[in-house]
């Protein structure tokens, strides 16, 4: 096992990573006295009672801020449990090190169930289609084209729906990670492959979850838009902000003084940053496929979804979402180097992971401009409702990673990732 430094220069965090046992069943854990993790929770409750409080005075605003911030939270969580279902289909080994990030990342799917009960108390303000008077051919605001959709766009429908993502998700999420910690205790060596048989049939309900949930969060808030893209497009945004994440926190938990020099190295960041720059190009394609294939369809049911991005200010921030969620980290992760510099990896993390919710702003907030005829811009509400619901989200993250070992220790592939070199 290779040698953890107990004592780091690190300030912040009071003797972070300690080993517990012997060298062969050594556990890697952040001190049971360190609470630091309650900085980033207290400041999200904050802000969210700031919210709370100031958001009364316009409570659609408030609403589409708020789901924005959700989504963005439930995103890295479901990038995070992609993650983990590769891993162990692939039988990755190279991964091990750092694996035990994004299964924590799994634990915060019951917290975002119970924080989505202000989207449910706001459908009225969010979604279009959940007002009646719509699939009543007698009312003079009746829509043809929405009360078409009525067998599926219907909040008891709707409802149903969410309760069965989050089922799924939150079952095969426990699954893993409990498999996981298992094998910390007891090294069963049949463990592994156990991991693999739930992923085998966790990955295509993963799938099909993510790419409708993506459908009835964010497509349906302008109901006559309609794009079979969109469920992949809503994947790379999630993979992307979690490997964002992950490669971080994997960063912030060795420290400038080496905690755990020797279990995860700059070939753990090198892959990271591969898999980061890889995705973001994905994101890229994912979204000009969309936007090529509604331009050469022409079809304006279609195309107005782009126009209404494309006027009112809203060209300047979909030009911005092409320079700075692609162009730039392109320009800049494509050297071995960067993958390579904790200082660049890192930066760049955090710019993905800002671009993300950016992305995600762009998508539904023209909803609300439109709606108001208004311009283009930023309420404070974005702000504090995003930073909030991300303050809590990782906050509640890090306790659950500082509850156990923060590396599987019993992993059979356990060294061969600590060797593990790019070729």
């Amino acid at each position: 096992m290779a040698e953890i430094k107990a004592n780091s220069p690190l300030t912040w965090l009071a003797d972070p990573f300690r080993p517990t046992g012997s060298d062969s069943d050594a556990t890697y854990r952040f001190s049971g006295g360190s609470a630091w993790w309650l900085a980033p929770l207290a400041i999200g409750l904050v802000l969210l009672v700031v919210t709370a409080i100031g958001g009364g005075a316009d409570r659609q605003q408030f609403f589409f801020s708020y789901l924005v911030g959700w989504v963005y939270c439930l995103t890295v969580a479901l990038g995070a449990l992609f993650f983990v279902l590769i891993q162990h289909l692939t039988k990755a080994s190279w991964s091990v090190v750092v694996r035990r990030i994004p299964e924590a990342l799994l634990w915060t799917f019951p917290l975002l169930a119970i924080l989505s009960f202000p989207i449910i108390y706001g459908m009225h303000d969010l979604y279009h289609w959940t007002h009646h008077e719509l699939f009543d051919p007698s009312s003079p605001a009746y829509d043809e084209v929405i009360a078409g959709k009525a067998a599926y766009l219907n909040v008891s429908f709707f409802l149903v729906r969410l309760l069965f993502y989050f089922s799924v998700w939150t079952l095969v999420a426990y699954r893993l990670y409990s498999l996981s910690l298992k094998q910390d205790l007891t090294g069963d060596p049949t463990i592994p492959a156990r991991m693999r048989k739930v992923s085998a049939w966790g990955l295509p309900l993963f799938a099909i979850t993510t790419a409708f949930s993506g459908i009835d969060l964010l497509m349906s808030l302008d109901p006559h838009w309609f794009s079979t893209m969109f469920g992949v497009y809503f994947f790379a945004g999630c993979f992307v902000s979690a490997l964002a994440l992950i490669t971080f926190v994997t960063l912030l938990v060795q420290g400038p003084g080496g905690m755990l020099k020797g279990v995860i190295t700059a070939e753990h960041h090198q892959d990271l940053g591969k898999l980061l720059f890889g995705f973001t190009v994905f994101w890229t394609y994912i979204a000009f496929s969309q936007y090529m294939l509604i331009w050469y369809g022409n079809l304006p049911e279609e195309t107005v979804w782009f126009r209404h991005r494309l006027e009112h200010g809203w060209e300047y921030h979909s030009a911005a979402l092409l320079a700075m969620h692609f162009i730039i980290p392109f320009i800049v992760l494509i050297s071995r180097g960067a993958k390579r510099t904790p200082a660049i990896l890192g930066f760049m993390a955090v710019w993905m992971l800002v671009m993300h919710w950016f992305d995600l702003h762009w998508i539904a907030m023209p909803v609300l401009t439109t709606a108001r005829e208004g311009h283009a811009g930023f309420s404070w509400l974005d702000f504090t409702c995003w930073l909030g619901l991300f303050g809590v989200f990782f906050g509640l993250f890090m306790y659950r990673l500082s509850r156990h070992s923060i590396v599987p220790a019993q992993d059979p592939n356990l060294d061969k990732s600590m060797k593990f070199m790019n070729s």
